[in-house]
């Protein structure tokens, strides 16, 4: 039997194709968005972005409750920010970047796919991988080139105030 909550998305990233009725300033068309199929009220709800650390957005506060399928109808599922590797050479204006290389998705608040690549910075001591503030602007046609790359993540023990995707 359908009921309205298996009829929305999954929670998850969405950009918004229009504006949320009631709240356009908050939540305009064509901006990125966390969206919850429930709340503690039972409603819908979505969460417009803070900021960005580490080129992941970041979504605080309370929720916009709404009620109403039909704008939730009109959210487009983002490909989930993080690390992948490319499935094949990507090349653009300026240079490459090889096959398999480790990437990392964020995207502007517009919703425009970036990738950030993964060095080794020779000057530096650490053992770490670094990733610019400063990406590629990919067409989402072309996210297609992306492989998951699971990576382990320690666990947040709080200092940060900052988990990956923290919604609150």
């Amino acid at each position: 039997m359908a009921t309205p909550k298996n009829m929305l998305p999954d929670c998850g990233l969405y950009l918004t194709s229009q504006p949320l009725p009631g709240n356009e300033q908050k939540v305009p068309a064509n901006t990125i968005v966390y969206f919850h199929n429930h709340s503690d009220s039972g409603l819908p709800q979505v969460i417009a972005p803070d900021h960005n650390i580490h080129n992941r957005w970041h979504f605080h506060g309370p929720g916009i409750e709404f009620r109403g399928l039909n704008w939730a109808g009109t959210l487009k599922k983002l490909t989930p920010e993080g690390f992948y590797t490319l499935r094949r050479e990507l090349t653009f204006e300026g240079g490459s970047w090889p096959k398999g290389a480790i990437v990392q998705l964020g995207y502007t608040r517009e919703g425009d796919p970036i990738l950030f690549i993964g060095r080794v910075r020779s000057r530096l001591d650490e053992n770490d991988l670094f990733f610019s503030d400063k990406g590629l602007k990919l067409k989402r046609d072309q996210l297609n080139v992306l492989e998951p790359a699971p990576v382990f993540q320690e666990p947040d023990d709080g200092s940060s105030g900052h988990a990956p995707n923290a919604t609150h």
